[in-house]
């Protein structure tokens, strides 16, 4: 027990203030978006009218808006709290040699689980309280947001004081139960940490599953919705289309780390540069965590798109119609706007701690004779790829489910025009949010062993 004590020191040091801030920094972001989507989605809740209520204007359309509202939150509070459970398991990666050290100098399983536990405690406890403060600090802003309808206040977007309390008590338990999960190689094989062995298989058949799911949404929607309509079964018909809908969407999941991987091995084997190369190569070695970065963005451009190009056919022609147009339309921009975000804090805060940790990599390479700005744009590289596959991907999904559900011609161009304006700046703030890092590559590089 004495000499877990002494070595515990190894586990509690602070590796320097950039290195030790990235965690918090996730779970900051992470409470601040869950707080302020769950907030949001429960003030349009909150304007739902009593059975009493005339169904006009504002009333008319809120039931509708709610169901987008639960949608984008379906969307993005996942991936909030995913983010916040990638921070714990970053923060322990970071620091398993210490912990394979406290292992083998006789510390139990037990003994150095609680210490890396409550290490990473610590960091989601004061990155929820900072992630507090900034969902408060936004809050005012939000309120400026023109949905159609009358104008949200703060008091409306803000949760009752109870709700923050369980979301910070929620965030810390996942973070605790991350960094137990993340825990179990070391503790149990702390000679295992000096291995890093993948090889990476990936099957064909996430892409004909996915395609096998578009021929077939297709055809049920030429002929199966004629022929269900015919028989009185147009509710069942539209169950159907919602199904396959939701198939598509969360089929880009399946499919995207496959086209990542085979996207990557083409370019690491015909890259006209060596700095493409190197990014290919990383990327076919973890295609997963490449896709990651843009997944959650991914979905957002979707459900955007899916908005935005309803909103765009839409003729306009009563204070209704106008109404509603409006609201999905900024209603798909915010749901774009908060996932750029949530992609740019997990994108940057992972690429920055991989600059850290492959220091010793950097300067060997650098040693070898590859040039600063080469190592600069493997790492861009490595990003880029898949950001272009994302947004053609997300892209395409959304105009083959707009132009196969309702089809036509857009009538207002401006919103599409807005729509890929802000898809454009969305990826931007994800590649920015790379570029953090960059000083980092040259002071490590250029670093004396």
């Amino acid at each position: 027990m004495s000499a877990l004590l002494q070595s515990a020191p190894l586990l509690l040091r602070r590796r320097g203030a950039l290195a030790d801030i990235l965690p918090v920094i996730a779970f900051t972001a992470a409470t601040a978006i869950t707080a302020t989507v769950v907030g949001g989605a429960a003030a349009f809740v909150g304007r739902l009218p009593e059975g009493s209520t005339p169904m006009t204007g504002e009333a008319s359309i809120m039931g509708f808006l709610v169901l987008c509202a639960i949608t984008a939150s379906v969307l993005l509070v996942p991936s909030a709290v995913g983010l916040g459970g990638s921070a714990a398991r970053l923060s322990l990666a970071r620091r398993e040699k210490d912990l394979a050290t406290m292992r083998l100098v006789g510390g139990t399983s037990g003994q150095v689980g609680s210490l890396a536990v409550l290490d990473v405690v610590g960091q989601s406890l004061l990155g929820a309280v900072l992630g507090l403060g900034a969902h408060v600090a936004v809050t005012p802003a939000l309120t400026g947001l023109d949905f159609g309808i009358t104008p949200f206040t703060v008091a409306d977007l803000l949760m009752p004081w109870w709700a923050y309390l369980v979301l910070v008590v929620a965030l810390v338990l996942i973070a605790a139960g991350s960094a137990a999960v993340a825990l179990t190689g070391v503790v149990l094989s702390p000679l295992g940490v000096a291995r890093d062995s993948r090889v990476v298989r990936m099957s064909v058949i996430r892409v004909v599953l996915w395609v096998v799911l578009i021929i077939g949404f297709v055809g049920f929607m030429q002929v199966g919705t004629t022929l269900m309509g015919q028989s009185g079964g147009g509710g069942a018909a539209i169950a159907v289309m919602v199904l396959f809908i939701a198939a598509i969407v969360a089929g880009l999941n399946v499919v995207g780390p496959f086209i990542v991987w085979v996207t990557a091995l083409l370019l690491a084997r015909t890259a006209p540069f060596p700095s493409l190369m190197v990014g290919a190569r990383r990327l076919a070695g973890d295609p997963r965590a490449g896709w990651r970065a843009v997944s959650g963005i991914t979905f957002a451009l979707v459900i955007a798109g899916f908005l935005t190009m309803i909103a765009a056919l839409g003729t306009g022609e009563n204070p209704d119609e106008i109404m509603m147009n409006t609201a999905m339309s900024t209603g798909g921009l915010l749901t774009l706007g908060i996932a750029a975000v949530l992609a740019a804090v997990s994108t940057g805060v992972t690429q920055t701690a991989r600059v850290i940790d492959q220091a010793p990599r950097l300067r060997a390479q650098h040693i070898a004779g590859a040039e600063v700005g080469q190592l600069h744009r493997a790492r861009l590289a490595e990003i880029a790829v898949p950001v272009g596959l994302s947004s053609i991907l997300a892209t395409g999904t959304a105009l083959l489910v707009i132009s196969t559900v309702i089809g036509g011609a857009p009538k207002d161009a401006t919103m599409l025009v807005q729509y890929l304006v802000s898809v454009v700046a969305a990826y931007a703030v994800v590649i920015a949010a790379v570029l953090v890092g960059t000083p980092l590559v040259k002071r490590y590089a250029r670093r004396a062993a």
